[in-house]
């Protein structure tokens, strides 16, 4: 096996800056996002890839103009005081409301038999939209509104709450994230009246999957699939998610070209996976039966470059791919969390629905999987480390070398038991896949 290639640092900080100072925001369905893939699609023919194209794909855009949260105490004349991490969670309606402030702790079943009718709600914890009985729960209520906390993220500044098209199917509750230090000083200073002004708006919208190959000599018809993804949340550069998994796949693209291989890989950058991974699902679905079988593997990074974290690799499928895995990330001595589970939430997982194995590569900066700079204006260049994520693409690359040059294909294209039926149950209860952009609701509500 020839020596594996060297990431360029130059090259990194090149992409790096292209994606975040000369283009910026690049959220789902609006310029920036078409921009990105424009210079990736730009990177894929520099580096000589075959069959490069972009695929257009139409989703549900959304956008909010203004979030206006303001608390005074439930007695008194004060006018208020505004919260300034408030933030209109993903695909909330708009409207203008009022009401006391309503403590739900965590969101158990016993914390909304309290009176909740004409209140706003307060929830600690990632209230998740795809459970269809917290979501009933919420709805059944009378609340008016909904402020949402993301637990995983103690900080004072603001982040993104993101939802999925699908989730917000009979969702019409105003909704707003705010921070973890702002909610508590809510729940100290309670009772309180609390008033809330949403402007949103959902809209047709289009986004895009950037895709380019490297032909298998040997065994063209077998496909790897290497991932990350373009757009990022609003208010956000996104440096480390996932101008990282963009690089991953550039410099990969890169590396790779240099080398005849024996199968097929093919280097594909989403668009509009802060909503649930909605370019990668529409992918596979644009693929005929026959050409979803060809995938035998794939390996997705999202969100790999922090200076501060531990790198993750998570396995989804065989006991021999684990091993490899394994094998290879001991040899190189990179130290890694390596474990074999079903996750959900990146471009990886709709791959994994149809039967594909996988490997995803993040990198949690906190105790429990937290991002101390998640969703957060703090995803800057600052907060990268191209040592570190030059470490994760060399391992890759050696680890695609043993698997595109083998002989015979080193793993099964299947799961385990426990595996299958993890995949299955997320399938079914989180993504609660398919849905139709046909079929959606643009005119749930918006402005005040």
């Amino acid at each position: 096996m020839p020596p594996s290639p060297r990431a360029s640092k130059a090259a990194m900080a090149r992409h790096w800056k292209v994606l975040c100072d000369d283009i910026g925001h690049r959220t789902a369905g609006f310029a920036g996002e078409q921009q990105a893939a424009d210079y990736i699609q730009s990177c894929f023919k520099r580096y000589g890839l075959a069959n490069i194209h972009q695929q257009k794909l139409d989703f549900p855009g959304w956008k909010s103009s203004r979030c206006s949260l303001k608390v005074r105490p439930a007695k008194g004349k004060s006018r208020g005081k505004r919260i300034a991490s408030a933030r209109a969670q993903v695909y909330s309606v708009g409207g203008s409301v009022s009401g006391p402030l309503a403590f739900l702790q965590s969101g158990l079943p016993l914390d909304f038999e309290q009176p909740l009718r004409g209140k706003i709600g307060l929830l600690i914890g990632a209230f998740a939209m795809g459970d269809e009985q917290v979501k009933a729960r919420v709805l059944q209520s009378g609340m008016k509104a909904l402020l949402r906390v993301d637990s995983r993220i103690p900080f004072d500044w603001p982040t993104s709450i993101g939802a999925a098209p699908q989730w917000i199917d009979g969702y019409d509750l105003p909704t707003v994230g705010i921070s973890y230090p702002d909610a508590i000083a809510l729940v100290e200073q309670m009772p309180l009246q609390a008033e809330l002004t949403i402007r949103a708006d959902t809209f047709p919208a289009v986004t895009q999957n950037v895709i380019g190959e490297i032909v298998g000599s040997d065994f063209p018809d077998e496909v790897i699939v290497v991932s990350g993804h373009h757009d990022c949340v609003n208010e956000n550069v996104g440096a480390d998610d996932n101008g990282s998994g963009v690089i991953f796949v550039l410099e990969l693209a890169r590396m790779l070209s240099r080398s005849k291989l024996r199968r097929t890989v093919r280097f594909v950058s989403y668009g509009a996976e802060e909503v649930l991974s909605v370019g990668s699902y529409l992918y596979i679905r644009s693929l005929s039966r026959s050409a979803q079988r060809q995938i035998v593997l794939a390996v997705n990074a999202d969100s790999i470059s922090s200076a501060v974290g531990t790198d993750h690799v998570r396995v989804t499928g065989t006991p021999q791919l684990l091993k490899l895995t394994e094998d290879v990330w001991n040899a190189r001595k990179h130290p890694a969390e390596i474990n074999a589970l079903a996750y959900a939430y990146s471009d990886h997982f709709p791959l994994n629905i149809i039967g594909v194995p996988s490997l995803s590569l993040g990198r949690p900066r906190a105790e429990g999987g937290g991002c101390w700079q998640l969703h957060s204006p703090h995803d800057t260049v600052e907060h990268v480390s191209a040592a570190v994520i030059g470490r994760t693409i060399e391992t890759t690359a050696e680890f695609l070398q043993r698997v595109v040059n083998a002989r015979q294909l080193p793993f099964k294209r299947r799961f385990s038991p426990q595996i299958a039926r993890d995949v299955a149950t997320i399938a079914r209860e989180v993504y609660r896949h398919p849905w139709s952009v046909e079929e959606f609701d643009y005119e749930r509500g918006g402005g005040e």
